[in-house]
Parts: structure tokens; sequence; C-alpha cells
């Protein structure tokens, strides 16, 4: 009982050094990386709110069967581009407005996040866009915000990270595999790509 515990504990730690998020506030636009179903309904919930005039939502090869349940107007083209599109490339990123839903596939590469992170960039260039809310679940937001800031640092814009939330069970041995794998896959990106 002590060993799980412990194991707890540090995996809270881990847990809290990993989400860098702060709290939503306006911004030109929202981007929501790939991940699980609810980091995009949150990230609707504040576009609906108001807290930016454009959503962007990464919509990763495992996503795409799923994008519907989100209920938006349109999804800009995803369904015909993914079919046409083979399954491992599959990563793209649809952006919604109050004019309208677009979406574009994005260049697949061999770090996921940094790769993300870099089509981002790419995209928002030609977009009247000067600050961003980045949303991503807590564990995800550190190593996701290390590739962000290499791939913007010489656009200007403001990056702000927000956290999706969520109450971890500590106790859950698969919670504990997941914060450790996203802590391993943080110091390579922290030591050996960056």
């Amino acid at each position: 009982m002590g060993a799980v515990s412990f194991g707890s504990r540090i995996a809270q730690s881990l847990y809290d050094f990993l989400d860098v998020g702060k709290s939503p506030r306006p911004a030109d636009c929202i981007c929501v990386l790939a991940g699980k179903q609810n980091q995009k309904t949150y990230g609707i919930k504040m576009w609906r709110f108001g807290y930016a005039r454009q959503l962007i939502l990464s919509v990763g090869r495992f996503e795409c069967g799923h994008f519907n349940e989100l209920n938006l107007e349109s999804d800009g083209g995803l369904e015909a581009l993914a079919g046409q599109t083979p399954e491992k490339k599959r990563h793209f990123l649809v952006r919604v407005d109050h004019q309208g839903t677009a979406c574009t596939q994005v260049p697949h590469g061999l770090l996921g996040a940094r790769s993300e992170a870099r089509a981002l960039a790419e995209y928002v260039r030609n977009l009247s866009v000067r600050s961003l809310l980045v949303v991503s679940s807590p564990m995800h937001l550190r190593r996701a915000g290390l590739a962000c800031r290499r791939a913007f640092r010489k656009s200007g814009i403001q990056l702000i990270f927000v956290a999706v939330p969520e109450k971890p069970s500590f106790d859950s041995s698969k919670t504990r595999m997941e914060i450790w794998s996203e802590f391993c896959k943080y110091l390579l990106y922290r030591f050996l790509i960056f």
C-alpha cells in the first residue's frame, strides 16, 4: 500500500510539472492540438464563448472518424480529404470561423508534437493572428509548449497555453504509466531534440 501511495505522489508531482496551462483569455485564434475528443469539445466551447474569432482543430489519423461527433456545421471537407489520404499520412488542420470551415492536410513528420507545431506555425503565418490559445491535455502541455515556442520563435505571435480541465486518478496504474511516458517524451524533446 505504501509503494502505491509513493508512486501516486510521484505521479502527481510529475503531472503538476508537466501542466503549464494558464487560464484562458481572449486571443485572435484558438488551436486545439491533436488528442482526445474532450480537448476538441473544450476548444469549441471556448470559441463559442467568444475567446477568439477563429478556431483551428488539429485532427490526427485516429480522430478523423469521430470529427462529426463535435456537431460543427461543417467538417470543411475533412471526410473527403481523409478518404483519399493514406491512413499514416492523415493529419489535418480544420479552421472554423463565423464565415465557414476549411480543411487542409499537414505534412507528416517523425516527431508528432514537433511536426504539428511546425505545421501550425506555417499555417497561421497567412492569417491575421497575433495571439494564439494553444489547448491540450495538462500532461502534454510542457512538451507541446516547448515544440510550439520553437516553431513560433520568429513569428511575433503570443502563445498562451491552456489545459483542458480534468481530474486524473493518480492511484490508477494506467494514468501513472501515461504520466511517466509523457515525462520521458518531454526529456527527449528537451535534451536531445532542441
